[in-house]
């Protein structure tokens, strides 16, 4: 079984096991360490946590007592005082017995496997951001990522999008505020294979119409009841995700489609969840250090927030996670870059790569470009 666990698999044992923070976590295969024996031992894998050591050794196939008690020897003589076996089989009870008297915690690889809190969440495709958004967002629920004017906002969220391309989840992307050719021209320039996404039909690009525009305005003069309003935009927008089989959805900005009434935004935003898609909103800056309105981050499931500060011809860019529910979160700022490739963390590239084909269609509030 070694070389073929996942690193995300093994943060989470190791976190379970020993109650401490995954992100934090990293984790080395096939480690070598000399014993204060001067003896060289290889171990299966070590998780690092600060300057701690955690040894772990997969199970063999067969019962061997023997292995337990060398692992555990291995472990003294190392230095390390925690200890894990992965078994992908059931221990018999002299196993079981012989770890507990060494104090090496036992982990069943299929609880971890199969676990359902990590299975299935959306991924940016950027490592960094996803490992500390615990594996990526829950389907179902609606996400802010929120900045001012040149933050990254767009970059974030059509990377986002590009990904789930990748990985056959089409995608919608509704712009509210851009000439859809000059947002096609811009997100080009960027390797990170949303135009050939697009062309293949994974990504739909829409627009609202001036027939939202129009209501809205009556709306805001109170010549229409606000849960009219958006009834009838929520309506038409599951139905474009339904019929288009769509997965990711970004309103880029939201701010365009919000009235700054509590009610109204409390409606709109819980509208637009819908089990088995994951929704991302996108929110400048003004009444609040969070969104335009200062209203929209209440009603999200999660908050990312994007900033920069120029120094000089220096931009210093920073991502935070503020707010998560339901899940885990590293709330710890990182530092990241805008590049051809997109955002970059840490020095390292997203990965993404152009996806494969599907199909389209069309909507009378919502506009394909083109249309």
């Amino acid at each position: 079984m070694a070389g073929n666990i996942s690193t995300d698999i093994l943060q989470r044992i190791a976190s379970k096991s020993f109650s401490l923070d995954t992100h934090a976590l990293k984790v080395e295969e096939n480690y070598s360490i000399t014993g204060m024996s001067g003896t060289e031992y290889h171990f299966d894998y070590i998780v690092f946590s600060g300057g701690e050591k955690i040894a772990i050794k997969i199970s063999s196939d067969v019962s061997s007592i023997n292995d337990i008690m060398l692992f555990n020897s291995q472990c003294i003589d190392s230095g390390i005082n925690k200890k894990i076996m992965i078994a992908n089989r059931e221990l018999n009870e002299n196993e079981k017995r012989m770890c507990q008297a060494f104090g090496i915690i036992i982990a069943d690889i299929k609880n971890y496997e199969n676990d359902e809190l990590y299975s299935g969440r959306a991924k940016f495709g950027i490592p960094e951001l996803d490992a500390k958004l615990a594996g990526g967002l829950r389907p179902g629920y609606v996400y802010l990522i929120s900045g001012k004017t040149g933050a990254g906002k767009t970059t974030l969220s059509s990377m986002f999008l590009s990904f789930g391309a990748k990985n056959n989840e089409k995608g919608l992307m509704v712009l509210t505020d851009t000439f859809p050719d000059q947002f096609l021209d811009n997100i080009r320039t960027m390797d990170i294979g949303f135009g050939e996404a697009y062309e293949n039909k994974m990504i739909e690009i829409m627009e609202i119409s001036d027939q939202i525009r129009v209501m809205k305005s009556e709306v805001s003069s109170g010549n229409t009841d606000f849960r009219k309003f958006i009834t009838k935009i929520i309506t038409e927008l599951k139905r474009i995700i339904i019929t288009k089989n769509i997965k990711r959805v970004v309103i880029d900005p939201v701010t365009l489609l919000l009235i700054p009434d509590d009610d109204y935004i409390n409606l709109f935003l819980n509208s637009l969840a819908m089990k088995d898609v994951t929704v991302i909103i996108t929110s400048g800056l003004r009444t609040t250090e969070l969104s335009v309105f200062g209203m929209e981050e209440y009603y999200v499931t999660g908050i990312i927030k994007l900033d920069y500060v120029t120094t000089g011809e220096n931009i210093d860019r920073t991502l935070r996670i503020v707010k998560m529910r339901g899940s885990i979160f590293d709330s710890t700022p990182s530092k990241f870059k805008i590049t051809s490739a997109g955002i970059i963390m840490d020095g390292k590239n997203s990965g993404i790569s152009s996806p494969p084909p599907a199909n389209s269609g069309s909507s009378d509030i919502f506009k394909n470009i083109g249309d």
